[in-house]
């Protein structure tokens, strides 16, 4: 499978992230400012995600659910990377905020991005 292939699905719609912490304790966010830059990388504008950041820097696995109003979609298994600066954030800076878009928790600008591959995706139907 693609990532392109579930642009419609994914590029700037809500989508839930479940990260797992040190202790195995599980977190599950929803990120909105998400955008496929390649076959089987996307990458997420973090605005408020403290726990999913954190979790990520001592454990990198995660999984990604997108769906549409008829609950149709993906589960996306992967691997992240956090980061503060760089190509990443300046993809998300640009795409998500390029216009002087405020966040609803009244960010202007992200507070890092998160990169994410792709190592298997499963779809829902």
């Amino acid at each position: 499978m693609n990532l392109f292939d579930y642009k419609d699905l994914i590029d700037g719609k809500p989508i839930h992230i479940a990260t797992v912490n040190k202790e195995n304790n599980p977190n599950l966010a929803v990120a909105s400012d998400v955008k496929i830059i390649d076959n089987n990388k996307l990458v997420i504008s973090v605005n408020e995600m403290i726990n999913t950041q954190e979790n990520i820097k001592s454990n990198p696995n995660v999984v990604i659910t997108a769906f549409d109003q008829d609950y149709k979609g993906l589960r996306i298994f992967g691997t992240a990377e956090y980061f503060e600066t760089g190509e990443y954030y300046d993809i998300c800076q640009k795409t998500f905020f390029g216009n002087g878009e405020i966040s609803p928790f009244g960010a202007t600008k992200p507070k890092g991005a998160i990169l994410v591959t792709i190592k298997n995706m499963a779809k829902y139907v």
